[in-house]
């Protein structure tokens, strides 16, 4: 079934019945999870032409995250008795889950290993790393990646674990080395190399 949410509108919210997988077609979609103190935050994004949740696939029965359009989103959804016994009768489509779900792991585990980092400025650029991997589109000829939609300093720092006014200084310290431009909310990365080995560190 085919669906179009507008920005900020709840897709499904933690605890919610796992009963569709998703689609993405069109848009961003944020998804999160706030601790019971409010002080932790989970902040990941995904954009179009991906499926919703990798990781929930034949174990979860219910979101361990929220899903909130980040912007106007159109999305697919399919009962997920159905998606799940699809994939368990093809190897393909096996092979391709698993393959998905360890390209999320080590997303995980490179946020772990920089999110336990006592620097904030390692953890807003880990981030912003992040960000140009799931959300980047590649330019040509000028080789440099931008982000479509709009990413608030807000959200960058959230997903940091740090403070707005840490998170700006960081970009403003990126921007003057030419690894970055940030205008009106939108991300352009014009050195490729210093994310990619960030990444790959």
């Amino acid at each position: 079934m085919a669906r179009s949410y507008s920005k900020g509108q709840v897709l499904f919210d933690v605890d919610d019945d796992r009963s569709h997988v998703y689609f993405l077609v069109s848009g961003i979609i944020k998804l999160e999870k706030i601790d019971e103190t409010g002080t932790f935050t989970y902040l990941h994004f995904k954009k179009a032409k991906s499926l919703l949740l990798y990781l929930d696939l034949f174990t979860d029965k219910k979101h361990y995250v929220s899903a909130v359009a980040y912007t106007d989103i159109e999305i697919i959804s399919i009962p997920v008795k159905i998606f799940e016994e699809v994939v368990s009768n093809s190897a393909l489509q096996l092979i391709t889950v698993i393959q998905e779900q360890s390209k999320l792991l080590r997303t995980q585990i490179f946020k772990i290993q920089k999110g336990i980092i006592n620097n904030a400025d390692c953890r807003v650029t880990a981030t912003l790393a992040i960000i140009y991997k799931d959300l980047g589109e590649k330019q040509y000829p000028s080789g440099t990646v931008i982000v479509s939609s709009p990413i608030t300093i807000n959200d960058i720092a959230r997903a940091s674990g740090t403070t707005r006014e840490t998170a700006s200084i960081v970009i403003k310290k990126l921007v003057t080395a030419k690894k970055i431009k940030y205008s009106r909310k939108y991300l352009t990365f014009l050195d490729t190399s210093f994310f990619n080995d960030l990444l790959n560190d």
